[in-house]
């Protein structure tokens, strides 16, 4: 259709290049960092995102997006640019983010982890699902993480960690099988904090 101006409206950018094999890449990665809390794993990204998304969250959006699933936006990542591309590539239903499947957001737009979907003892795997945009983060918060899939403990670097995390993460392990889990995404890495991970400040992570 051609606008009164003459031109056509704008085209959401491509997804990924190789549909099949790149989602099956991307979600591989996002299994493997849910298996393997605290490790980064490489994402197979779609060439030209929108900006405010990026190639990382792009590549998990159009792995666990579509029209059967809600998702929230938040921050910067709620864009015309963005919300365009998704509903062209993705369909998935925008909701509030209390009654979300997907919370996409960044550390300052993140909602209370309990203001979320928790699921129920029955039916765990109904809670959400944060998809953290951790590009750029800057700061010197330090976890060890223990749990399934950490040999021992790990340390975890956590500039997109706020001083009320450490305690909204308590409460949220402790509800387990109930509870959130957590996607880091950096610019072209995940990895994953699932609801099975204890982490306990660091006194060299602390801020004043």
């Amino acid at each position: 259709m051609i606008g009164s101006a003459g031109r056509s409206p704008a085209i959401p950018s491509p997804g990924f290049v190789d549909p099949p094999r790149d989602a099956q890449h991307a979600f591989r990665a996002i299994l493997d960092a849910l298996a393997r809390p605290t490790r980064s794993f490489p994402l197979k990204s779609p060439p030209q995102p929108p900006a405010a998304l990026g190639r990382g969250l792009a590549a998990v959006a159009l792995t666990v997006l579509d029209e059967d699933c809600t998702v929230w936006l938040g921050g910067d990542l709620d864009d015309p640019e963005v919300t365009a591309w998704l509903d062209f590539h993705a369909g998935a239903r925008r909701v509030e983010a209390s009654n979300a499947d997907f919370v996409f957001a960044s550390p300052r737009s993140l909602p209370l982890l309990d203001s979320l979907r928790l699921g129920t003892d029955e039916a765990p795997h109904l809670s959400t699902t944060v998809v953290l945009d951790v590009r750029g983060c800057q700061g010197a918060r330090r976890f060890s993480a223990e749990g399934p899939g950490i040999n021992g403990a790990a340390v975890v670097d956590a500039p997109w960690a706020d001083s009320a995390f450490a305690e909204q993460w308590r409460r949220n392990a402790a509800l387990f099988p109930r509870g959130v889990d957590l996607l880091l995404v950096d610019a072209d890495t995940i990895s994953a904090l699932p609801r099975t991970t204890r982490l306990t400040p660091t006194p060299d992570g602390q801020e004043d």
